[in-house]
């Protein structure tokens, strides 16, 4: 078992109660349109700067950045107005507004801070918040500041839970190494994520009205998100149950084994469990192997079957993104033998391939994960020309006059039967928006590997023209692009040059001829190319082979972070001896 040498807090939720969304001080807001210039109705003033607020979480929320005071209200609350002087009177203006509406700290906060400071733990504050000023007048004001070694504003720090690296930046500013930390927040899908995902020691949800944890944030006006099956290690109902869980800490007990004793670096990145699926070792103790070796999430692709979901460990390992069909009710091969794909012909089969679809956005939303990889299906036809195409590419035969009259004859072959099958695409997509509209779910269409596979390039644009919110994008798979444009079928960087804004998360991996799943760095892939087109969205996964290895799979990674495509954060912090 772990001991916790440091417990840190989240702020708005957890240390103070927050009033209603709408409740509003009209005098502090008449004061603020005054300084301002502003006439008119308070109502319509506040209304405006609401409007502006949804556009900006919209935004940060899949960015997981935060903006200073002085880029938030120049660039999305107050854009109409001189630049210059919103910059100079930011956070003067910000803390008007956030004024406006009551706050309130928790009645028993004060004597549990003073409490654990005393019982020898470090105390710190993670928090979201668009405020550089409020959390640190709060501590003061009720002196306990000095009783807290670190407050990390995501304002200040520029990026906000539930990534990681903020968390670990707290964890490096107090010299306490994150397993040995306990985080408390109020929020699940930011808080428990964050913190598994930096691989703090202990999670601890607050809930003050005992009916479970809401995810509507009354405090920053965020949308609705898919609550996580990730649960905390303990869930309590008022901050002085905390010091039930954390006696007086015993100092001789403070070095017990780091759970991720071989991660020096944690990339902000998935790993897709094509890489697990296969492995001879227990499907959860790839996960366990992967963590070590410095992946932040996963996703589950369409090779795990209802056996192999059963078996990892969901508290620990967050799913960020799930591959449709998932889980595998049908294996792969069956599912096109049997036709249940959304393209099919059959409406029997359409409407299979249609409720695969919608079961697997269903289980992103019991995971609490961010994103769906929806395959468009693919034309059932005769494929021997596409097959007769590769062979010919794999004896170096490409450009050869046989191997041009294969490749336009694939081409014509595609567009007869092509129309059909597309139209049935559409048909079911529109199903599919219909359905994930409500949830949350980010739904990302995925380029394709076979050139008899939907979508192609053009294609891509009339499926993304079927919705054009936010929430509904494209899955960008570099190996796919890549190993056509080896073909000579559809160029890379097409992909990218058309479609870069609408990402919604990418597959990397490498390319040897058209052999795909590669480590990154042994092939054709141009990352750092990949790298300028991919948004800060945009989520990141490794999906690879089963026959690399874990020093394959940090090899990897440090081409992609090299390249510019991944980021990672250094975890390394010198232990405590205190």
């Amino acid at each position: 078992m772990i001991s916790i040498q440091a417990i840190l807090f989240d702020v708005g939720g957890t240390l103070r109660a927050n009033i209603t969304k709408d409740q509003r001080d009209y005098s502090t807001i008449r004061g603020l349109m005054d300084f301002l210039g502003e006439d008119g109705d308070p109502a319509v003033f506040i209304e405006k700067i609401q409007k502006g607020e949804s556009r900006y979480r919209k935004w940060c929320q899949k960015s997981l950045l935060e903006l200073t005071e002085a880029d938030l209200w120049s660039q999305f609350l107050l854009p109409d107005k001189p630049v210059e002087f919103i910059r100079e009177n930011a956070i003067k203006i910000n803390q008007m507004w956030r004024d406006s509406r009551l706050k309130n700290i928790l009645p028993d906060a004060v004597e549990t801070i003073r409490e654990l400071a005393t019982r020898g733990y470090v105390l710190g504050v993670i928090s979201n918040t668009t405020s550089s000023l409020e959390a640190p007048r709060m501590l003061e004001e009720h002196g306990i500041s000095r009783l807290f070694s670190v407050t990390l504003l995501s304002t200040v720090y520029g990026r906000r839970k539930p990534h990681p690296s903020i968390f670990l930046e707290a964890s490096r500013a107090i010299g306490i190494p994150a397993h040995h930390c306990a985080y408390v927040g109020d929020r699940p899908s930011r808080d428990v994520v964050g913190a598994r995902q930096a691989g703090f020691g202990e999670v601890v949800m607050i809930s003050h009205n005992g009916s479970g944890h809401a995810e509507a944030d009354v405090d920053e006006g965020l949308l609705e998100v898919p609550t996580p099956a990730m649960q905390p290690d303990y869930t309590i109902h008022s901050l002085s149950e905390l010091l039930k869980i954390y006696p007086a800490i015993r100092h001789s007990s403070i070095n017990e084994q780091n759970p991720y004793p071989d991660s020096s670096v944690l990339y902000d990145a998935a790993m897709s469990t094509m890489w697990s699926v296969g492995q001879k070792m227990p499907f959860n103790q790839t996960f366990v192997t992967a963590r070590q070796a410095g992946f932040a999430r996963f996703e589950l692709n369409h090779q795990v079957t209802p056996e192999l979901y059963s078996q990892w460990d969901r508290n620990l390992y967050y799913i960020s993104t799930v591959h449709d069909p998932c889980p595998a009710i049908y294996l792969n091969d069956d599912l096109k033998q049997n036709d249940y794909m959304i393209s099919s012909l059959d409406e029997n089969c359409r409407r299979k391939g249609v409720d695969l679809a919608k079961r697997t956005i269903e289980v992103a939303c019991e995971l609490g994960a961010r994103s769906v990889v929806l395959h468009p299906g693919m034309i059932m036809c005769d494929w021997s020309r596409e097959n007769r195409l590769r062979e010919l590419f794999e004896k170096g035969l490409k450009g050869t006059q046989e191997y041009e009259a294969v490749r336009n004859d694939l081409i014509a072959h595609r567009n007869l039967h092509a129309p059909a099958h597309f139209d049935q695409v559409q048909k079911s997509l529109v199903e599919i928006v219909n359905f994930a509209r409500p949830t949350g779910i980010e739904v990302g269409l995925e380029n394709r590997y076979h050139y008899y596979d939907i979508p192609l390039l053009e294609e891509m644009q009339v499926l993304l023209d079927i919705c054009d919110e936010d929430w509904w994008g494209f899955q960008y798979d570099c190996g796919h692009a890549q190993t056509l444009d080896a073909l000579g079928l559809c160029n890379h960087k097409d992909w990218l040059l058309r479609y870069s804004r609408r990402i919604i998360g990418c597959h990397l991996h490498d390319v040897r001829g058209i052999r795909d799943h590669q480590m990154p760095g042994v092939g054709e892939v141009d990352f750092r190319m990949i790298a300028a087109y991919l948004p800060d969205t945009a989520l990141r996964t490794l999906e690879v082979s089963p026959r690399l290895s874990i020093f394959q799979l940090k090899q990897g990674m440090e081409t992609l972070c090299q390249a510019g495509c991944v980021q990672s954060i250094n975890i390394l912090v010198e232990e405590s001896t205190c």
